[in-house]
């Protein structure tokens, strides 16, 4: 695939994201991707031939994103348990990140997917329950599934507008979780 094409299909996708953060999901359309990304519908379903193929391609390069973020914090020394709980704060801790951050509007992407695709949807899961399987082996792996649905309450809080807390408030759980899943970590390493 040539460069030109590469840099096609990423705008299509940063558009698409860009419709769902800003529209929600019911506002994501071909025409309106084709519109936002400055391409022509028929360029759009040369790469994506329908709004599936493009949810997927949205949700494979979130994937490969957070995989590729959560690896370099384990490369900068963070074990996996505080990795995972800093890809909650990448903001904070690397603003140059803030494009590729978990946000709650793309996991409706996900939903959206999930709902029109079976077969990613259970692919999905499969690989989700594995990362899973393996992050519940650690030294605590009580505290461990503590601090994930700490997370994703969060997240779900945020996502429905119910019970968010202000943003210092999420600022000390998050660092709070961070001192946690540390003090887990080291555990595991001297196990």
């Amino acid at each position: 695939m040539t460069n030109r094409s590469n840099v096609t299909k990423q705008k299509l996708l940063d558009a698409a994201t860009e419709i769902i953060m800003n529209h929600g999901v019911h506002h994501l359309t071909l025409d309106e991707v084709a519109k936002t990304a400055g391409v022509s519908k028929g360029g759009l379903l040369y790469h994506y031939a329908s709004k599936e193929a493009l949810l997927t391609a949205m949700v494979e390069r979130l994937q490969q994103e957070q995989n590729e973020l959560y690896a370099s914090l384990q490369q900068e020394g963070y074990g996996p348990v505080e990795a995972f709980v800093r890809l909650f704060d990448e903001t904070k801790l690397h603003p140059e990140r803030a494009a590729i951050q978990i946000d709650v509007e793309k996991m409706i992407a996900f939903l959206t997917l999930f709902a029109v695709d079976q077969e990613y949807a259970n692919r999905w899961k499969e690989d989700l329950d594995a990362f899973f399987e393996q992050f519940q082996k650690t030294a605590d792996p009580v505290e461990t599934m503590i601090i994930r649905y700490a997370l994703e309450g969060m997240m779900m809080s945020e996502h429905f507008g119910v019970g968010v807390p202000p943003a210092e408030l999420k600022q000390a759980i998050i660092a709070r979780l961070i001192e946690r899943a540390h003090d887990i970590d080291n555990q595991s390493e001297k196990q």
